[in-house]
């Protein structure tokens, strides 16, 4: 019998010997967790059968979406039940550091971000509690009152000749300047607890640990309009990569091993932000990482439209660029779980961008022509449907410890624009990186032509279901449940976008 699946058994009869930390307090949810996602896999067979057998193909050029669309979704929550089957948690504390001392560099890469941000910045940075450490502030902005600001925390100032890489090759540069041990970098906008080093430190007695990152909170906006803490991904998609060594770097609040980014030629300069490939790297030549889910640092997030589908929009281009052009599925060096891990994180924008929207027409679609790619009866598609929805549900807030909201919903899918683009703009940068600038995280005033720019996908989105949705009501008389299954459908198209429209139009309602 294969050890993963005994193991799993022992797991269910709760004879399994528990040795990570929280692993034996955490059973039940974990279990019920796996149980369900099971559940939704064979809800969702089922479901996407009858739609086959009942699939009305002279409407073939939107069946054939419909079909690939349910199936694709069905494979990204195949990926997310991997990525969430089992977590791995750590001790508060951190493990204690035996003997060795460590000595840390710590690295503050900025480019033109305000003065007093920095400052806060390197205020912090000197107050951490580790004696054997030095401070370097790497400046690609070459100004001087950065400088001065350095002189004063007694951090060391460098500034490179060329500007050439973005992040990864103030990195780079700052490394080949400096020589101890372990690096811990910080962006210019992360604010340090004192205590970050001492609790973190103590991992890197374990040979092959290549980088700790830990968890990373956000100054926001009352009730995080833009769900900026991204809750899902901090308070348990990384614990779910770490438990399969996959967890990644985030670029701030992270320490690395020197010898450890050395041997793969230093901080990749591969994509436009250096951390996620470089986790690859690291991981495809052996080296293990730890997701350490404690927060130790505060920054700042985008807090508008502008910034913050920028901001989101260099992420995706990123992922999928590396699925596109460094596949992990058959990335050497990475073992299958690992593989999995890493494809999920660019699987996940390619179906938000190219799949979701087809969801928003086959509604708007139907309600106008009268047509379904489906025979009728069209209570049996709810009896097909509801229960992998309802699972779905019921699963996706036991395996995120009920931190996936509609509103977090809301907020994937109103990217979904940003991430068509990203898709495009990979496809075709395969050797050149699209133009990279910093994100700009503080509140910043945009024209309101700007901001509509960037709501404009979902404003036709929703002017269209809602003629649509008018359109059938006044249309559709000897067919309820047809009109009333698209209506809902076209509802929940206007529920989900509606949201971003009035946080891009109207950011003075959501910022204080």
């Amino acid at each position: 019998m294969n050890n993963n699946f005994k193991n799993w058994i022992n797991d269910l009869r709760g004879k399994r010997v528990y040795q990570r930390y929280g692993e034996k307090e955490r059973r039940k949810n974990r279990i019920s967790g796996q149980l369900f996602s099971i559940a939704v896999i064979l809800a969702a067979a089922f479901y996407l059968g009858w739609c086959y057998m009942n699939a009305q193909w002279q409407y073939w050029y939107m069946v054939i979406p419909f079909l690939v669309t349910e199936s694709v979704f069905l494979l990204l929550f195949l990926l997310w039940g991997n990525v969430l089957w089992a977590k791995r948690h750590h001790r508060p504390e951190g493990p204690p550091l035996e003997k060795k001392n460590f000595s840390v560099d710590i690295l503050i890469p900025v480019y033109r971000e305000p003065v007093e941000i920095i400052g806060k910045t390197l205020s912090a940075a000197a107050s951490i509690t580790y004696d054997n450490k030095k401070i370097y502030v790497l400046d690609d902005g070459e100004d001087d009152a950065v400088k001065s600001l350095c002189e004063r925390y007694h951090a060391q100032y460098i500034r490179r000749p060329t500007h050439e890489d973005r992040k990864a090759g103030n990195l780079n540069y700052g490394l080949k300047q400096t020589g101890s041990e372990l690096i811990l970098a910080f962006d210019a906008d992360q604010v340090a607890r004192p205590e970050i080093i001492d609790r973190i430190i103590g991992y890197f007695t374990i040979p092959k640990i290549a980088f700790v990152q830990t968890k990373q909170v956000f100054k926001l906006p009352e009730g995080d309009p833009w769900s900026n803490a991204d809750d899902v991904f901090y308070g348990v998609m990384l614990s779910g990569k770490d438990y399969d060594n996959a967890a990644f770097s985030c670029g701030s609040g992270v320490m690395y091993r020197r010898s450890a980014l050395e041997s793969i030629g230093g901080f990749s300069t591969w994509n436009m932000v250096e951390d996620v490939y470089t986790s690859m790297l690291l991981h495809s030549q052996g080296w293990r990482s730890v997701y350490h889910d404690e927060s130790y640092t505060e920054g700042t997030a985008p807090q508008e439209v502008v910034s913050h589908t920028k901001q989101r929009w260099q992420w995706a281009v990123d992922s999928v660029r590396t699925i596109l052009w460094d596949n992990p599925l058959f990335k050497k060096g990475l073992d299958f779980y690992q593989r999995l891990q890493y494809f999920h994180n660019g699987f996940h924008y390619v179906v938000f961008g190219l799949f979701l929207p087809i969801f928003f027409v086959i509604p708007i679609w139907a309600l106008f022509t009268h047509h379904f790619m489906l025979r009728e009866p069209f209570w049996h598609y709810v009896a097909a449907r509801m229960p992998y929805f309802l699972l779905y549900l019921f699963s996706n807030k036991i395996i995120t410890y009920n931190l996936h909201t509609f509103k977090r919903f809301q907020a994937q899918a109103g990217l979904f624009h940003v991430y068509f683009s990203a898709c495009f703009a990979a496809l075709f940068s395969r050797s050149k990186l699209p133009i990279y600038t910093v994100t700009r995280k503080s509140s910043e005033r945009h024209k309101f032509g700007t901001r509509l720019s960037k709501c404009l996908p979902h404003a036709v989105f929703i002017l269209l279901s809602a003629a649509a949705i008018v359109y059938g009501i006044v249309t559709i008389r000897d067919d309820h449940w047809f009109l009333v299954i698209n209506v809902f459908w076209a509802c929940w198209t206007i529920a989900i976008l509606w949201r971003f429209v009035e946080l891009g139009l109207y950011p003075k309602r959501l910022i204080r």
